[in-house]
């Protein structure tokens, strides 16, 4: 690339940490400053701090959260300060996640507690544990609706091998009317993405849907017959599998 800003470096440096890359992306940041060319801005330092959450860096996390205000005079953000809480979460450091949260200059909303109960579930804290105990009560406060919070803590207890107590979540969550947002998936065919959501599809979609797997349920058994030979097949529309009895 001939000319460099702020956006591809920090693009390229976000890009490697999101998909584990995190030394990599620290990397690409020191070529960055050493150009004396382009100065970071807060989607940088995001960039740099996920970095360093992947990377397991959690000393190298702090000195760089601290060198975005007193160094460049960027004032993090709340996405920045989930950055942090993901660093040391990640690193099972679960009590200096919480005391980093308390001592936030503002209200820590349902994201920063939910990553925190999150990292807690990865590295099997004690549900009976004090800290998880005052992280579910803080999320709960803030989201008492929302489904998902009820399947982490649920999943919790159940891996801790408290299946009445899971149980009993589950059917909080059943008489307050919520429910586990399904999974989705996506493809793409010829131009158009195509969504589909767990345990939702609608008549016209199923019957559809059900059409197609006919048509490579009758090309596979027509690849695996020896009248028909592969070469012809290439020949047969997609959409004409469905004309064959």
């Amino acid at each position: 690339m001939e000319e460099k800003n702020v956006w591809t470096w920090s693009a390229m440096i976000l890009g490697l940490a999101q998909h584990g890359f995190g030394k990599e992306g620290l990397e690409l940041f020191l070529k960055m400053r050493e150009s004396f060319s382009v100065f970071p801005n807060y989607v940088t330092f995001l960039g740099v701090l996920c970095a360093c959450s992947h990377a397991g860096l959690v000393d190298e996390g702090f000195r760089y959260f601290h060198e975005m205000e007193h160094r460049h005079g960027i004032r993090p953000m709340a996405i920045h300060y989930g950055a942090m809480v993901d660093i040391l979460g990640r690193a099972g450091n679960l009590e200096e996640a919480y005391n980093f949260l308390m001592d936030v200059p503002f209200r820590p909303d349902p994201i920063l507690w939910r990553t925190l109960l999150s990292a807690c579930s990865i590295h099997n804290a004690n549900v009976s544990d004090g800290l998880v105990d005052k992280v579910r009560k803080k999320l709960l406060e803030l989201e008492p609706r929302r489904s998902e919070n009820f399947v982490i803590i649920a999943n919790m207890y159940a891996d801790a091998g408290m299946w009445e107590t899971a149980t009993n979540v589950r059917r909080t969550m059943r008489a307050g009317g919520l429910k586990k947002i399904g999974g989705e998936s996506c493809i793409v065919l010829e131009g158009s993405i195509y969504h589909f959501f767990s345990g939702c599809c609608s008549k016209d979609d199923h019957e559809s849907i059900k059409l197609l797997l006919d048509g490579l349920n009758l090309h596979m058994k027509m690849v695996s017959s020896p009248v028909i030979s592969i070469a012809c097949l290439s020949f047969i529309p997609l959409e004409d599998f469905a004309t064959f009895d």
